[in-house]
């Protein structure tokens, strides 16, 4: 069920409903894909988890703008500071519980935003909740490695769950490879940021498809499906 289509009369909702919200971001992904990239992916796994367990859910309003560092230079990229970021989260969640909803499931799109939804999570166990935080490229990473491993940012494994997704949202005669992320490690300058994304990609995203775009989300299914069991469950 998805909670903008609800009536005061329909709650208090189930004791064990988990809420299910998606955390992505407006961001350039290389030449080839969305801006909305890290939107419309969350947007599909949750989807995909109403149809099989809409009882046991409540699907919240999206939360579509992030903290968008790395590429805020790109054209299109829009970044909003973390902690700006974590007071709004933080509010609506605290208005979830206040609800009567103590368990969360947030499908994390975009890795500016992980710490943040992570302390967020943080701060939800003192008022009383359960939460995770499932970043899907991150938590899955040696599985979807083994189904698309050009992975990257708008490398193979993004574009091919873009191209799943449908709505002719990748432009394939666009797709280029880029370099490797530079890890933790390398310093970090604003220079530095605009070498290490020449064309706002890494990977490659030229190997994509949509048969490995849906491969990926049956994976993702299968484990966001055991999350929110465990979630119940607690």
């Amino acid at each position: 069920m998805y909670l903008e289509r609800l009536r005061t009369g329909d709650l208090p909702l189930p004791g064990r409903c988990v809420a299910v919200m998606a955390v992505g971001t407006i961001e350039a992904h290389g030449r080839h894909l969305a801006l909305g990239t890290d939107n419309i992916i969350p947007a599909h796994i949750i989807a995909r988890l109403e149809e099989t367990h809409g009882s046991d859910i409540v699907v919240c309003p999206p939360v579509s703008y992030g903290h968008t560092y790395f590429l805020e230079d790109w054209p299109g990229s829009l970044n909003v500071p973390s902690a700006t970021l974590e007071a709004y989260l933080l509010a609506v969640c605290e208005g979830l519980v206040h609800m009567g909803i103590t368990r969360f499931l947030f499908v994390n799109g975009h890795g500016g935003n992980t710490r943040t939804v992570q302390e967020v999570c943080e701060r939800l166990s003192y008022l009383g909740a359960t939460s995770v935080c499932f970043s899907w490229w991150e938590d899955l990473a040696d599985d979807i490695a083994a189904l698309a491993p050009a992975a990257g940012h708008a490398g193979e494994d993004e574009t091919s769950l873009v191209l799943a997704a449908g709505d002719g949202l990748a432009d394939m005669s666009a797709a280029t490879a880029g370099p490797d992320w530079p890890g933790p490690s390398h310093p970090l300058s604003l220079d530095s940021r605009k070498r290490w994304f020449p064309d706002a990609m890494t990977g490659d995203a030229r190997q994509a498809t949509a048969q490995k775009g849906n491969e990926i989300y049956a994976l993702i299914h299968r484990h966001t499906v055991a999350l929110l069991a465990a979630l119940r469950g607690g």
